[in-house]
């Protein structure tokens, strides 16, 4: 494994949420968080933890403007302790994406993770198994939520 990480939306938020595998995620992050390891998010992961975490945090789903803050806060603060948020190639992620049934933020990861050399931290989902660029990828746990 590389000593450099990318996360998919998932870990972030199974980290954040102390969700099944979370532990592992955990792991990475205090590697990341020591500065003996580099871990980045792709800016589109950036943004889906930020609207996802607004919307878990709000009323019935909805965002709120306390919870933007809390979302944002959330990110800022992994930020702060050495999560760096990295654009991804755009047309690398594009041709990603049009390859199969990956979301598009997921293709980002991918496309930031091949660039970085890095490996790529994801959750359950078989989504990473068939991907058309070279790219290590470690599951954190064995199941999706």
């Amino acid at each position: 494994m590389s000593d450099t990480y990318v996360f998919d939306t998932e870990a972030v938020v199974a980290f954040l949420y102390a969700e099944p595998g979370h532990e592992s995620v955990a792991e990475y992050f205090d590697a990341v968080f020591s500065g003996r390891d580099t871990g980045c998010l792709a800016e589109t992961n950036a943004s889906e933890v930020l609207y996802l975490v607004a919307r878990f945090e709000g009323i019935e789903e909805t965002p709120t403007p306390t919870s933007l803050r809390e979302a944002d806060r959330d990110v800022r603060a992994l930020e702060r302790r050495g999560i760096r948020i990295e654009s991804a190639d755009w047309r690398l992620a594009a041709e990603i994406k049009a390859s199969g049934g990956l979301s598009l933020a997921d293709a980002y990861a991918v496309a930031l993770a091949h660039e970085r050399s890095a490996t790529l931290v994801v959750g359950g989902d078989d989504d990473f198994e068939d991907l058309p660029v070279t790219v290590e990828v470690c599951q954190f746990r064995d199941h999706g939520v």
